[in-house]
């Protein structure tokens, strides 16, 4: 059984060379037990369309299974209208995406998990607002109507944000000062992609929304009772 990723840079694999920069995916295999593999073709500047049209959607296709889970987050790039290659229009073509998503998934007898985008660290008179709302709206809609699991990631994290407070959630982004890191001599002020403390939190936030479905993806987690306890003798010379 595997796990397939699809969506934008808040979820792509990032090397060593990208490095603070990490993916909620990457985190995601914290949580799964070790048999389940997880393949991510989520990447950068994508939107459900870009995803489509490049061929990315159909090359996922080809790596799925009978019984295997695909999650699927997109939002971020479709609300970009200044760019025709990658905007959709929430109600009609971004849904019209994940629709097509759901039906190519599930004929293949595999299972589909959408998530709203996870919010941007967009903070006005310190409160954390909302960038992503349409798009939101448009997929917990859809997924209501046609029975489809969606964890809501935008209003989770969105919600956190404003109890922790803008300085505390600056930690979960790429937002540091120059020569902290090599790859980033010169700093970086990205309030939208995840350093590795935000792509635990979000994979966390994900995993505990999961765990109160009952989706049988709860079955791939590792069960808190099975955690595997520190070796003492790993702690000697």
């Amino acid at each position: 059984m595997k796990v397939l990723m699809m969506g934008d840079s808040t979820m792509q694999f990032n090397n060593i060379y990208k490095y603070p920069q990490t993916g909620w995916a990457q985190a995601l295999t914290l949580f799964l037990k070790t048999n389940i593999n997880i393949l991510n073709f989520a990447k950068n500047g994508r939107s459900t369309k870009s995803f489509i049209e490049q061929g990315r959607f159909n090359a996922l296709l080809q790596e799925v299974e009978a019984g295997d889970y695909v999650i699927c987050s997109f939002g971020h790039n479709d609300e970009k209208a200044a760019d025709p290659l990658r905007y959709t229009r929430p109600n009609v073509e971004y849904v019209e995406n994940l629709a097509y998503f759901a039906k190519e998934v599930t004929s293949k007898n595999a299972n589909i998990i959408f998530t709203t985008p996870i919010c941007r660290h967009n903070f006005v008179d310190g409160k954390c607002v909302e960038t992503h709302e349409e798009y939101r709206k448009a997929m917990l809609d859809f997924c209501h109507n046609n029975n489809y699991l969606c964890i809501d990631l935008d209003g989770l994290t969105l919600d956190l944000y404003n109890k922790l407070g803008e300085e505390e959630t600056k930690k979960f982004h790429m937002i540091f000062k120059e020569n902290v890191y090599k790859n980033y001599p010169e700093g970086k002020d990205d309030h939208t992609h995840l350093k590795p403390e935000g792509a635990i939190m979000v994979a966390t936030l994900f995993c505990e929304a999961i765990q109160k479905t009952n989706s049988k993806f709860n079955e791939l987690l590792i069960p808190y009772e099975e955690q595997d306890d520190f070796d003492k003798y790993m702690l000697q010379d």
